[in-house]
């Protein structure tokens, strides 16, 4: 696929979401692979989008609960990236800015713009197990990154925010002009409540 390329890392507590995010695209799925040597996935997501054909080669670590974050080579010369964390567990909200920061020094390039970041916040199917609730997401805010709530499971807000990705690296105008096959969904998410809860975010 001509056109342009760039090197996306998932970033976030194991048990985050991560690999359920980019494991509902199904062809980026069947054609991932392994790095063993970084201890990570790629998953070449390609698109058709207003602005040309573009290949996300996302990065998604192995490393488990016990492993620690990735070295510096994971993070390194990355374009964006995504920082997860589960609304329904508190731990994981508290240590995103651990994985901000091991972001920004594998890629702190002199005279360089900062890559994009992007916030999800993930498992809002489960309403019920929410541990942190709109109103508690400062940190977002206070770093001046972008914020979106999604269901993987649901297919609640993935697209979208992929598409946020886009406008972050290629420009506010871009869209998607083809359709993304999805995995089927497992979950369903509340609209109105989903809505409502962006809504407390904002005003918060």
């Amino acid at each position: 696929m001509s056109g342009k390329e760039f090197k996306i890392v998932l970033a976030g507590e194991f048990g985050s979401g991560r690999t359920t995010f980019i494991s509902r695209f199904n062809a980026a799925k069947s054609k991932k692979t392994k790095v063993a040597a970084i201890k990570a996935e790629i998953f070449p997501l390609s698109l058709h989008t207003s602005a040309g054909s573009v290949l996300l080669n996302v990065y998604d670590t192995t490393l488990h609960a016990k492993g620690g974050l990735p070295d510096q080579g994971y993070f390194r010369t990355a374009d964006a990236c995504i920082l997860f964390f589960d609304t329904t567990n508190e731990a994981s909200y508290k240590n995103i800015e651990k994985w901000y920061d091991a972001f920004n020094v594998a890629n702190g390039r002199r005279g360089s713009a900062p890559c994009p970041i992007i916030v999800a916040g993930t498992k809002i199917d489960n309403t019920k197990g929410r541990e942190i609730q709109p109103k508690d997401v400062e940190w977002p805010k206070k770093k001046g990154l972008e914020y979106r709530e999604i269901s993987s499971k649901a297919n609640f807000g993935v697209k979208e925010l992929v598409l946020d990705l886009l406008k972050a690296l290629l420009g506010e105008g871009t869209q998607l002009t083809d359709t993304v096959d999805l995995a089927a969904a497992d979950a369903q998410v509340d609209e109105a409540a989903a809505e409502k809860a962006m809504k407390e975010y904002t005003e918060a």
